[in-house]
């Protein structure tokens, strides 16, 4: 076995598996580049690192069962008068979660609360929180049927649950 596998080997078992993957390429460009060892170092750990963030927020995002795929940049205010682009930006700071607190869009269909709790949502996992969306009806029907499973006190502890630790998001929208 190489040194290079050996490495690789090493790595994979330390659970550094970007890393490892990437050892080769990586090696490759501080070669070139004729950077120290300490960035070297660093230019790893900072690629192992970013794949970490990208692997938990796509998986957060799979997670959150979004019905469909809105972001806030798309918008459109001018067609939505009960709320302002300021007051969905002052959300972003996610006080409201850190604090527990409930978010609720109530309106007639069509004037953009999936669109905007999807939106908030995304933005919410990007930021490190878990988020958990279900609309009004959905989430009526899945507390039902575990009512009728004799299994309502567990279901609600487990959508009250999205996360391990640290706080999370659970969106309800209504019709």
């Amino acid at each position: 076995m190489s040194q290079l596998e050996q490495t690789v080997a090493r790595y994979r078992s330390l659970r550094l598996s970007a890393a490892a993957d990437e050892l080769t390429n990586l090696l490759a460009e501080a070669e070139a580049n004729e950077m120290s060892y300490l960035s070297f170092a660093d230019r790893l750990a900072e690629h192992e690192l970013t794949q970490r963030q990208d692997k938990r927020i796509r998986r957060n995002r799979k997670m959150a069962a979004f019905p469909a795929e809105k972001r806030l940049e798309g918008f459109d205010y001018r067609h939505q008068t009960t709320i302002t682009k300021r007051q969905v930006n002052a959300l972003l700071d996610f006080q409201f979660i850190d604090e527990r607190n409930n978010l609720v869009f109530i309106g007639p269909p069509g004037v953009g609360k999936t669109h905007l709790a999807i939106g908030i949502g995304h933005k919410a996992v990007e930021a490190g929180y878990r988020v958990l969306f279900r609309n009004a009806l959905d989430l009526v029907e899945e507390l039902e049927l575990a009512e009728m499973k004799g299994e309502l006190k567990k279901r609600v502890s487990q959508t009250g649950q999205v996360r391990p630790a640290g706080p999370s998001m659970n969106w309800v929208t209504c019709p």
